[in-house]
This record gives C-alpha cells, sequence and structure tokens, in this order.
C-alpha cells in the first residue's frame, strides 16, 4: 500500500470504520446525519483494493460496513486516497478544496456533497482520538 501515514492497508480501514461508528453515536454528528438520507460509499481503493467503505443514512438508518454496498447505487462516491482521507478527517485539508484540486473524486449527487462537507469536520475530534486509541498519535500531522 502506497501511504505515507499507514503501512498497513487493514489498519487503514479498522481507522476510518471505527471513526464514522463512533461519530453516528456523537450527538453532534447526529445533528448533522438527521439531515442527510443518503447512502455514501467511501472508495479508498486507489491506495489498496481492500479498503472501501459505506455510511448509510437512509431511512433514519446510521449503517457505516466495509466494502461496497451490495446490489445498491450508492448516491454518492467518494474516491480518494488513504492520505486524502487522513488528511481530511484530521482537517489538514478541506474537503470541498480536495474535490475541486483532484484529490477527492465525487461522482453522484452533488448536493450530498455539499451536505456531507460538515459532517467530515465534525470527526476530525473522532478522528484523532481513534488514532490516540489504536496507538497512531504519530501521524496526527
Amino acid at each position: 500500500m502506497e501511504s505515507k501515514y499507514f503501512d498497513d492497508p487493514a489498519v487503514a480501514l479498522d481507522v476510518f470504520v471505527e471513526t464514522f461508528a463512533r461519530a453516528a453515536k456523537d450527538e453532534e454528528v447526529l445533528k448533522s446525519i438527521e439531515t442527510m438520507d443518503e447512502l455514501v460509499y467511501f472508495d479508498l481503493t486507489k491506495s489498496d483494493p481492500s479498503i472501501a467503505f459505506h455510511l448509510d443514512t437512509r431511512d433514519g438508518k446510521r449503517i457505516i460496513a466495509v466494502g461496497n454496498p451490495q446490489g445498491e447505487r450508492p448516491d454518492i462516491t467518494l474516491s480518494l486516497s488513504v492520505d486524502t482521507a487522513h488528511k481530511a478527517w484530521s482537517d489538514q485539508i478541506n474537503p470541498v478544496m480536495a474535490v475541486a484540486t483532484g484529490k477527492m473524486r465525487a461522482k453522484g449527487n452533488q448536493v450530498t456533497l455539499l451536505k456531507l462537507a460538515p459532517l467530515l469536520k465534525l470527526i476530525t475530534p473522532i478522528y484523532n482520538q481513534v488514532l490516540d486509541d489504536r496507538g497512531l498519535s504519530h501521524i496526527k500531522f
């Protein structure tokens, strides 16, 4: 896997999925999720074929699962590298700017991207805590 921050794709996937799982239980994040009714696919397979997960907030659900949502078409697919994900979730780059500069590609409903941007900002402290919990605080910045 090509990454400046992660050596093991399984660790990167675990950190990303755990971040969103914890975020789905956070009161402030829940307020943001309540405005969404979307299936979002995070495709990080550019860095490694095993790194992909999805977030399903349709019909009040809060499902975070590994892989592509089988048999369902995501409202938006975000394609990015592991390093871009790390930078976006640790608040080193703005997700909207990442799309504008081509570091992140968004395919699908662009309104969903606008709804997702504030959510991604809210997960920074959660992401940093997951890194700490996994003994990876050295990669925060």
